[in-house]
């Protein structure tokens, strides 16, 4: 989830660089990810899991490019409900906290993709392997 939500905001944005303020705006105001003290936390973890470098000019270490099963799972909602990225987060960070934290954020999405009566056939089995394998 933590370097979907990095991805997704440099990715909105269409920069390989943000300074840590825009960055913060963007995970909390733009996308309506998190708070902006959960995206101040956010952007602080990815900073010591590597996943950025820098001090005030922040940089992802990982390909942009590279789509994730979560991602994937976002687009059939967009394409099927019209909603944006930012509102699909925001729905399945909520139900992952109605859920009790229980979930993974793929699964969760899963669930959504299911009530939107989107096929989910195709995404289990990538799915199961990554939560799996957290």
């Amino acid at each position: 989830m933590l370097k979907d939500a990095i991805a997704s905001a440099f990715r909105s944005k269409g920069k390989s660089t943000m300074k840590r303020n825009e960055l913060i705006m963007t995970l909390s105001y733009d996308l309506c990810m998190f708070s902006p003290e959960e995206a101040k936390r956010i952007v602080n973890l990815a900073l010591e899991e590597g996943l950025l470098v820098g001090d005030e000019e922040l940089s992802p270490t990982f390909d942009l490019e590279e789509k994730d099963v979560f991602d994937k799972i976002i687009e059939s909602i967009e394409e099927k409900t019209g909603k944006s990225k930012g509102e699909i987060i925001a729905m399945i960070n909520r139900r992952q906290e109605e859920l009790g934290n229980l979930l993974s954020v793929e699964v969760v999405a899963l669930l959504i993709a299911k009530e939107f009566g989107i096929d989910i056939s195709n995404y289990i089995e990538e799915v199961e392997k990554k939560v799996l394998n957290q």
